[in-house]
């Protein structure tokens, strides 16, 4: 039996963060160094007392709780990669990471939308804002300088033509399962594809899921608890047991148990898989997405030889799929809307709070439900 991966129980997590947390003075007595497991190294220019380092380090360590409280240890890693570059490109320009100047940050805000969309630019600040609380240092969100530039942002965005990813609907959610080979990674991934769709989580909710997570409903299906997502708030999504065992999300569960037997119902529920069968942590959110977009590229969905062709090897590596984690979400939602399931029960699987970003999902339905030109185009013969 492979070990089990470490538990990730909340009260050890916040014991460790805080315990990662040190602030000293820079060995050249230029400013204060503050290492952590939350944002790597900082470094605060300037001279400071002994009793400002010890309020910095109070802060640091205050800190650290409300990350261990709030976040995954996804949003973690999302944050040192946003922090990483934000530092990087401050520095470049001669700029002081931790400057608390809402300038610098609209600055950031401005160049980094070059290549990246809203969500992932508020991600960069949300981590820009944890690193200068960290630090001991007072950055307002709402400062005009950074909150105009991010409406700003969105106003631009919202007129461009944004290539959207395919919902994945039921048909082609069969194949992609079909394809997954039966081996512990194949047998994660079934899993993985399954309750991506049936629950309609987001891809960092799927990987944040533990084995006490999912319970087995003798005689209906699977329970799931997703905790936290965007709006902070957990909700149990019911996924049925399928007619069909290929894609029944229960014996996918089984099957994977059957070789990742660990019973802690704090680990998590989906790891990595080495090549020598060993399992190591919980798999990340890009995980997904990997899955999702080599699975549907391997049994020839994609339009990678035509990206390709007109826009280079680059852009076909990053567009080549159609389809993405999300792309399992969307799917549910289409799907369930064109069984006509209410818009309500479809906002308590997905876990919207708004219907008017609910709807976006619902991509098709609607569109071809009661839609006049069926009138018009396919009137039926008459008799005789």
């Amino acid at each position: 039996m492979p070990p089990s991966p470490p538990a990730d129980h909340p009260a050890d997590r916040a014991a460790d963060l805080v315990r990662s947390v040190a602030v000293t003075a820079a060995p050249d007595d230029t400013g204060v160094v503050i290492t952590s497991k939350i944002i790597d190294t900082l470094l605060l220019p300037g001279a400071h007392t002994p009793e400002q380092i010890v309020e910095i380090t109070r802060l640091a360590k205050a800190a650290a709780r409300t990350v261990a409280a709030r976040y995954s240890r996804n949003t973690e890693r999302a944050y040192r990669a946003a922090w990483a570059a934000y530092q990087a490109w401050a520095i470049s320009l001669g700029l002081p990471p931790l400057g608390a100047d809402p300038r610098v940050v609209g600055m950031y805000l401005a160049k980094a939308s070059e290549t990246r969309a809203l969500p992932t630019l508020k991600v960069h600040l949300s981590a820009i804002l944890l690193a200068h609380r960290l630090a001991g240092r007072s950055l307002d969100a709402k400062h005009p300088l950074i909150a105009d530039q991010l409406a700003g942002v969105a106003a631009l965005q919202a007129r461009r033509k944004v290539k959207q990813a395919a919902p994945i609907l039921p048909d082609l959610l069969r194949r992609l399962v079909a394809a997954q080979p039966d081996s512990a990674a194949g047998r994660r991934n079934a899993l993985l594809l399954l309750l991506g769709f049936g629950a309609a989580t987001r891809r960092s909710e799927l990987v944040g899921l533990d084995v006490g997570d999912v319970v087995v409903v003798p005689g209906r299906g699977l329970e799931v608890t997703i905790r936290g997502g965007k709006t902070k708030r957990g909700r149990t999504a019911a996924i049925w047991a399928a007619d069909d065992p290929a894609v029944c999300p229960v014996g996918a569960l089984r099957r994977w148990r059957a070789v990742y037997t660990v019973e802690d119902a704090d680990a998590p529920l989906f790891v990595s898989v080495g090549k020598g069968g060993a399992f190591g942590g919980r798999l990340s959110d890009r995980s997904v997405d990997r899955v999702v977009r080599e699975t549907s590229q391997a049994i020839g969905e994609t339009d990678a030889d035509l990206i390709r062709w007109t826009q280079g090897p680059e852009v076909a590596q990053r567009l080549g799929s159609r389809f993405s984690a999300h792309s399992l979400r969307s799917g549910f939602a289409t799907a369930a809307a064109e069984e006509e399931a209410s818009l309500k029960k479809i906002m308590e699987q997905t876990g919207h709070q708004s219907s008017d970003v609910a709807l976006k999902y619902i991509r098709h339905a609607d569109r071809w439900r009661d839609n006049p030109t069926e009138r018009l185009f396919r009137k039926k013969a008459e008799p005789g």
